[in-house]
């Protein structure tokens, strides 16, 4: 008796989609796609990789399309807020000396921040 050849098709997780293949029970994802299209090369290739699957590309391109709006709409959700005490800037630590009115800076790269703390201190000082 022949074995029943396994056919790949389309499935989502967390807004991308993929080309799928079932082995026994479990799924493989063996391309993801972008762009919901698939180029001639890819297609070739898929065959060419997996001779054991049977790729019928014309349902493969109805699920694409099928898929293409619950992938953009997950895609689309706003992220959750992220907490605002918390800042993506390094820390730089800034001396000033006053008598050669030179500034020190643990982070010199970051001239931006330098210059932020320089006006600072100016500030106070002329109060």
């Amino acid at each position: 008796m022949k074995c029943k050849q396994s056919s790949a098709f389309i499935t989502t997780r967390r807004g991308f989609c993929y080309l799928t293949v079932k082995i026994n029970r479990s799924n493989f994802n063996i391309m993801r796609i972008r762009n919901y299209t698939l180029e001639p090369q890819d297609k070739r290739d898929m065959r060419r990789l997996y001779p054991d699957y049977f790729f019928d590309w014309k349902k493969i391109n109805q699920q694409l399309a099928e898929k293409r709006e619950v992938c953009r709409a997950y895609r689309s959700k706003r992220q959750a807020p992220r907490k605002t005490g918390r800042t993506s800037d390094p820390f730089v630590m800034v001396s000033y000396d006053h008598r050669t009115r030179t500034v020190y800076a643990s982070d010199a790269g970051n001239s931006l921040a330098m210059l932020d703390a320089v006006l600072h201190i100016e500030r106070t000082n002329k109060k």
